[in-house]
């Protein structure tokens, strides 16, 4: 495919799901490229569901055509068979590591979600499309899709390293089109891994902008006052928050202090009685009100291992807030790594000395945020993140 120049591209983005209120990694960077592209001339085309709840995938948003910040968003029916016990065997299999006949896991891949009119409207019109951007791997819309026009298409696969990722119909996606365009270093590691070194890809990540944030504005609206450790994201067994409840449970049993634990995004959250004076759960707050919870927080704490950028951490780091990451997770270990702008922990025992370190010593937690600020702007700011990124399509 020969390159294209800046005014001859024309990218759509096929995403399962897509608006400002729905939670996920995948779908906050699709609609973040999409919005960024629409801010610099170039007209972004996204291709979704009617979906809204991962867990569910019951449609919710109207079929058609909407814009959105300036994208042009057509949305289609989403069909899903999650709720059948077959399908659900299947998924179990998968999980526990059973490797199963190809054509099980593409029965599975597609009952979890599908959208037979999205993949006709892609046949129909994908040829006008200079380039057509997949995200992420683990979905029905993403393997249909990838079979339309392999030549021109781009995944960015938001990759974990979990059993699904390793079922032989990911690996023949991902090796079927043009390119694959990674979250961080850590995640082309483990794609060489999975599927050898003969991957054809390029680390991208995602742009920042800074933001405006007012922690007077948080503290004025919350009755939460002192120093508090900031979650936000998933609220899941996947995302390891019901470990960080119980490590700060046991940290606040073992330590005196008035130090609270603060959790933002979806999903429920289980706090024990004993706890209901010291951790906060906000569930879901709009942007500004995200930012006011990150300038207000003293730390932030990502307990999770599955991450392919962690877009929440480095949010964190723009309003210089030190971290402490999981050390089950290459990707944000990774970012502690290149940043300086945290601490990892192991098990309880790591996690209570770290945040021991980072209250008793400010001058170091300062510094750590600092550190983690620097490397955002540095490696994450949208003009670097978009030469990348066009880098990796071949467009001039």
């Amino acid at each position: 495919m020969s390159r294209h120049s800046s005014s001859e591209f024309r990218p759509l983005f096929v995403v399962p799901r897509y608006g400002r209120e729905v939670v996920g990694g995948a779908e906050e960077l699709a609609r973040r490229f999409a919005e960024e592209l629409a801010r610099r001339g170039t007209r972004a085309t996204v291709l979704t569901t009617c979906a809204r709840d991962h867990h569910t995938w019951q449609n919710h948003y109207p079929q058609g055509r909407e814009i959105l910040n300036s994208v042009e968003v057509i949305r289609f029916k989403a069909e899903t068979k999650i709720t059948d016990p077959r399908v659900a065997r299947l998924g179990w299999r998968i999980a526990n590591g059973e490797v199963l006949p190809e054509k099980d896991e593409e029965r599975w891949l597609s009952s979890v979600v599908s959208s037979p009119d999205l993949i006709n409207y892609l046949k129909r019109e994908g040829g006008a499309f200079t380039h057509i951007i997949l995200l992420p791997y683990l979905f029905g819309t993403t393997h249909a899709a990838a079979r339309i026009f392999p030549q021109k298409s781009y995944i960015i696969p938001c990759l974990h390293d979990e059993p699904y990722a390793y079922m032989s119909s990911v690996k023949k996606t991902l090796f079927s089109v043009r390119g694959i365009l990674f979250n961080s270093h850590a995640e082309m590691s483990l794609a060489k891994k999975i599927l050898g070194p003969g991957v054809k890809g390029m680390v991208v990540g995602l742009g920042f902008n800074r933001p405006k944030r007012d922690s007077a504005a948080f503290f004025n609206r919350y009755p939460i006052r002192g120093d508090f450790v900031l979650y936000a994201g998933r609220r899941e067994e996947g995302k390891q928050t019901p470990l960080l409840i119980r490590y700060f449970r046991r940290f606040l049993q073992e330590n005196k202090g008035s130090l609270s634990l603060v959790l933002i995004g979806s999903g429920k959250v289980d706090i024990p009685h004993d706890c209901l004076d010291a951790i906060f759960d906000l569930e879901m707050v709009n942007e500004k009100e995200k930012w006011d919870c990150y300038a207000a927080s003293y730390l932030f704490c990502q307990p999770s291992i599955n991450e392919s950028l962690s877009i929440v951490l480095l949010e964190s780091w723009l309003c210089g807030k030190p971290a402490m990451v999981n050390a089950g997770c290459p990707v944000t270990r990774e970012h502690v790594k290149r940043s300086g702008g945290g601490i990892t922990f192991e098990g309880y025992g790591e996690f209570a000395e770290a945040l021991k370190i980072l209250l008793s010593n400010r001058a170091l937690a300062r510094a750590l945020g600092e550190a983690g600020r620097n490397y955002v702007l540095a490696k994450y700011n949208w003009d670097s993140v978009m030469a990348r990124f066009k880098e990796a399509l071949g467009v001039r």
